[in-house]
């Protein structure tokens, strides 16, 4: 049953009851926070992938600036597979160039990147396992590789900018 098929007084007390729960018991930003990251698995054919930059042997990964912009390496693995990207900062976009590598042989020929982000998403088709994305809004971002309509790996998000 949804709110318009109820009684308008009915209506008129849940719209009454939901605004004063709001304020006496609001729900904590951690829990909206868990609710969006469970949102996000509801894809569950797609396998996501850790970020490995964060615990690279003691390697400290950080930008790079120079007269072309600032950059900075990210890798994701799962398994065999790894996705090596670097962003490139220039001004208010970045540009990703990155590179899948899968150790067990799977066949990558037809599979294609997209990069998401919370404001567009760029797909790319993979060129010997390589790949290059212009463009890129500053901000989270996260990296979907596909083959054939499936997702096969996702990464989490990361900050482009």
């Amino acid at each position: 049953m949804s709110d318009h098929d109820l009684h308008v007084d009915d209506a008129q007390l849940l719209a009454r009851l939901r605004r004063i729960a709001d304020t006496v018991d609001p729900v904590p930003d951690d829990v909206v926070e868990l609710g969006r990251a469970a949102f996000e698995l509801r894809h569950a054919d797609a396998v996501l992938m850790t970020m490995a930059s964060e615990s690279l042997s003691g390697a400290e990964l950080r930008a790079v600036p120079d007269e072309q912009g600032s950059s900075r390496l990210h890798v994701f693995e799962h398994g065999e597979v790894s996705i090596e990207v670097e962003v490139t900062v220039r001004g208010e976009f970045a540009r990703a160039v990155g590179i899948v590598d899968d150790g067990s042989g799977v066949d990558l020929s037809g599979a294609h990147v997209s990069v998401e982000t919370t404001s567009s998403s760029t797909t790319v088709e993979l060129d010997g396992g390589r790949f290059t994305v212009e463009r890129v809004p500053l901000g989270l971002a996260r990296i979907v590789l596909e083959r054939a309509g499936s997702r096969l790996l996702v990464t989490p998000w990361f900050d482009v900018g």
